[in-house]
């Protein structure tokens, strides 16, 4: 059975991504984004980061989404 990928929507915070998966930080950081720390990240949603730094809201989303199933994924899997 594939690795369910979480539902990641548009309008969660940045505050709130990373308050649940801080493990992305070091994407944010690769990424060039500096919303972590930033103090619109309480209210600034994922859409709000991709419209900003001009970034496909889809890629962004699958690149989170990959190191999120990546982190949670278990370990030992592949034959």
């Amino acid at each position: 059975m594939p690795a369910m990928i979480p539902a990641l929507s548009r309008d969660i915070t940045v505050k709130a991504l990373l308050d649940r998966h801080p493990r992305l930080l070091p994407l944010f950081m690769e990424l060039g984004l500096p919303c972590p720390g930033c103090p619109a990240e309480a209210f600034h949603t994922l859409a709000d980061v991709a419209r900003e730094y001009h970034l496909d809201l889809d890629q962004l989303r699958q690149r989170i989404d990959t190191v999120i199933d990546g982190y949670t994924a278990p370990a030992g899997n592949s034959r």
